[in-house]
């Protein structure tokens, strides 16, 4: 049986490191889900910042109506 040090395979993960984090991030699929809840205040601090985006957005003429049912928010251009 062939006896290992401990050296070498710190040696071996160092030396393979960048390879493996590379082939780990390839393997994911999109961005990296959100895996830690929200709590009641910070849901109710983006609900108004959504809010005050949009009407920001009203007031400035930023939002079309394209149709009965469809909107058109140009986004980009609100701070």
């Amino acid at each position: 049986m062939k006896k290992v040090n401990l050296e070498d395979i710190n040696n071996r993960i160092e030396a393979n490191r960048k390879e493996a984090n590379k082939k780990i991030a390839e393997s994911r699929k999109g961005r990296r889900k959100r895996t830690r809840v929200r709590t009641k205040g910070e849901k109710e601090a983006l609900d108004l910042i959504s809010i005050k985006r949009w009407k920001r957005a009203e007031e400035k003429g930023l939002i079309k109506k394209l149709g009965k049912r469809k909107m058109f928010y140009d986004h980009r251009s609100v701070d």
